[in-house]
């Protein structure tokens, strides 16, 4: 009798711990994903970007190079455990079977050009530490020349939260007509935007701090698509253009170019940058690595 139920306990021990192995499997990346990245920026002298990617907890691996026709670029967040502890890894958020992991890079102009040259030819590549290579997918990589710096409107002051809100405060140095806003098609389902009016200029971290306290939905400031353009803004008031980030897993680094006239007819251009890092929520890393396993469309 007492054999019997020492058997029985080893197949339910087994078919526990087999059906742990199976519920382990079904979570786990085959090889490591890299995140959709819409990056949208001028180029300078030295122009850097970033890529966002997945990772197994259970494995140590980084995002080493990447490879775009034939040349290869390091990595600067490339994370070497030290001290002897060989497990130890640099994550930018912790999921229960995943990293989720940030790689840095920095182009010359001669480099540059030949990563736009491997993304034309549909050549981008992630080499990892592993020695895993996998094709790097962005939905849209450009690059434009540095545009001249105008006088006429000019940034204040910039902001951001954990709460998925940023924007930008920007002062007019003379009343200007202020055309509408061309926001990317593809980044509309991502952000939504509000444009406040600000005519006490007197303290930009003032005003900073007011907007930041208050939730969404309380931000007393129209949304973009309510506005009847052209947009007047006074000599020596502010607008502040005000983000809220609806879908965060994705990277979005983009320059949004503002056209604008002055009181006498003078065009001009104003850029402000969107920059949106993935943050992640766990049915965002099960759909991620559901689809990445062929078990989601």
């Amino acid at each position: 009798m007492k054999k019997n139920w020492f058997f029985a306990i080893l197949i339910i021990i087994s078919i526990s711990w087999i059906a742990n192995l199976i519920y382990f499997e079904l979570h786990q990346l085959k090889e490591p994903v890299v995140l959709d990245s819409y990056i949208d920026i001028q180029s300078n002298e030295y122009t850097n970007f970033s890529l966002f990617y997945l990772t197994n907890r259970s494995e140590v691996v980084e995002l080493e190079t990447l490879i775009a026709a034939g040349y290869t670029y390091s990595n600067e967040q490339n994370f070497f455990p030290w001290f002897g502890n060989t497990t130890a890894q640099s994550y930018r958020q912790e999921f229960t079977h995943q990293y989720l992991k940030q790689a840095i890079f920095t182009f010359d102009e001669e480099s540059l050009k030949q990563l736009v040259k491997g993304i034309q030819a549909n050549e981008l590549y992630a080499r990892f530490t592993n020695g895993q290579v996998v094709p790097v997918q962005m939905e849209e990589l450009n690059f434009e020349p540095p545009h001249n710096v105008t006088n006429v409107i000019s940034s204040k002051a910039s902001f951001g939260s954990n709460q998925g809100i940023q924007g930008n405060i920007l002062e007019a140095a003379e009343t200007v007509r202020m055309s509408a806003i061309d926001l990317p098609d593809s980044l509309l389902n991502q952000l939504e935007l509000k444009v406040q009016l600000l005519s006490d200029t007197s303290s930009d971290s003032a005003n900073v701090e007011k907007i930041m306290s208050k939730n969404w939905d309380d931000i007393a400031a129209p949304l973009y698509d309510d506005i009847k353009w052209p947009l007047e803004i006074q000599k020596g008031d502010s607008v502040g253009l005000i983000f809220q980030v609806k879908d965060s897993d994705s990277y979005v680094n983009i320059e949004i170019d503002w056209s604008g006239s002055t009181e006498s007819g003078k065009a001009f251009t104003h850029t402000f940058p969107v920059l949106i890092e993935p943050n992640l929520s766990n049915q965002d890393v099960v759909d991620i690595v559901q689809k990445a396993r062929g078990e989601l469309r």
